[in-house]
């Protein structure tokens, strides 16, 4: 019998989750994440047509995109060691204040006209180090916003929040580019942080589950996840599944306006088209995954993805463009939960905010170097010929899927044989 990962860890007849939205921290937390994420995404396609407009440059859309998430690659461990020792609550409300007013700063310009490319790119830097400092707060907050026995179904619905903060904000930013600038984009982005900031001061969290006040350095951090067979793993597949998202999010100006012969501001459609894809996905994960091994769930979700981006390499018209985009995201909706879960389980209080700086690397960290790799590919190369690149991605991780597998279960026989009765 092949080995389960994650959630599917449990027997099949096991019975379904309570909603981890019955308890009152966790509405907070989600919802002011949601905000949050429809305005990120808002910003992120708004920024990548606003560049390409100006610019005719796929390469430096690839720029903008490694100037946004070059910093959660510099700056994660530095995020994890600060969530590891201050009040998480109050490093996720300073990061929120300080993004908002760069994107108010960002939005001002823009309506002046003095928003030049080279200014939103090193602005976009700015927002990225925020974004790498509150990160792994966020994520090692949570634990502490449900039941222990809530996590797994919990980090499942929260990656939902991602998607339709995916969804939302791509189609909204479709819908403005179409009647309006760029400028109502930005704005809507200031806006939105006001959400996760107000969300996170209502949290009721007990003093020693804001932090666990754990001295020490990345480099313990570093040594702990370097000596878990299973967390590499995971780590690892994180990391290439995200490789074929990135690429969707960098080409999609191009793949829209090049391609597909569509106005660039339809990048948002081909991005909404993966983001439904993993919302529904997210809705279908508590019943498939009741029922088919973590492991089973994987290998399909890679499998899919790589389908989805061939397919995508192969279109020619909008709307087959989207609908293939759609596995992509379906794919993404199973497999991140699977290991995200996963890695929470194993990773003890004292390390959790380090553990997750490290999620937070591979989940985007990486970006910068597969946003480089698309957008400087397809300067030289037809987009379509650089998608069928990426297919390669999703391909190599299904090589850490029985690997992620038999660690994770032997890991999880260790702390069962340690556990005293």
């Amino acid at each position: 019998m092949k080995p389960a990962i994650g959630p599917a860890a449990e027997p099949a007849a096991a019975p379904r989750p309570p909603s981890p939205f019955r308890t009152r921290n966790f509405r907070l937390y989600w919802t002011g994440g949601l905000v949050s994420n429809i305005g990120s995404w808002l910003q992120n396609v708004s920024s990548s047509v606003y560049v390409l407009d100006h610019t005719h440059s796929t390469l430096l859309v690839g720029v903008l995109n490694v100037a946004y998430f070059s910093p959660i690659f510099l700056f994660s461990i530095v995020g994890g060691m600060i969530s590891d020792r201050f009040d998480r609550r109050k490093v996720i409300v300073a990061t929120q204040v300080i993004s908002g007013i760069v994107a108010a700063v960002i939005t001002l310009l823009a309506a002046l006209g003095r928003l030049s490319p080279a200014t939103l790119i090193a602005l976009s830097f700015v927002l990225g180090t925020a974004y790498a400092i509150s990160k792994p707060a966020f994520g090692a907050l949570l634990p502490a916003v449900v039941p222990r026995n809530d996590l797994a179904h919990a980090t499942a619905i929260n990656t939902l929040q991602f998607n339709i903060g995916q969804l939302g904000g791509s189609g909204l930013s479709a819908a403005i580019l179409a009647v309006a600038s760029p400028t109502w984009a930005f704005g809507l982005n200031a806006v939105s942080f006001i959400s996760p900031i107000i969300s996170t001061l209502l949290l009721r969290i007990d003093a020693h589950q804001r932090s666990s006040a754990i001295r020490g350095s990345g480099r313990e951090g570093l040594r702990f996840a370097f000596r878990s067979p299973a967390i590499l793993a995971i780590l690892g597949a994180v990391a290439l599944s995200n490789a074929s998202m990135e690429c969707l999010r960098t080409l999609s100006p191009s793949l829209a306006s090049q391609t597909l012969h569509e106005d660039s501001g339809s990048a948002g459609l081909i991005v909404m088209g993966y983001s439904a894809g993993g919302m529904i996905g997210i809705f279908a994960f508590s019943w498939l995954s009741r029922r088919f091994s973590g492991q089973r769930l994987l290998i399909a979700a890679f499998l899919m993805q790589a389908a989805g981006l061939a397919g995508i390499a192969a279109s020619r018209q909008l709307a087959l463009g989207v609908a293939c985009a759609f596995p992509v995201g379906l794919a993404f909706a199973f497999n991140i939960p699977i290991l995200s879960a996963g890695l929470q389980q194993l990773s003890p209080e004292a390390f959790r905010g380090r553990v997750m700086s490290f999620f937070s690397m591979s989940m985007f960290g990486l970006r910068p170097l597969f946003s480089l790799i698309a957008g400087g590919l397809a300067a030289l190369l037809s987009t379509p010929v650089v998608v069928l690149i990426f297919v390669l991605f999703p391909l190599i991780a299904l090589r850490l899927v029985g690997a992620t597998s038999r660690a994770l279960t032997a890991a999880r026989s260790r702390a069962a044989l340690a556990s005293p009765g």
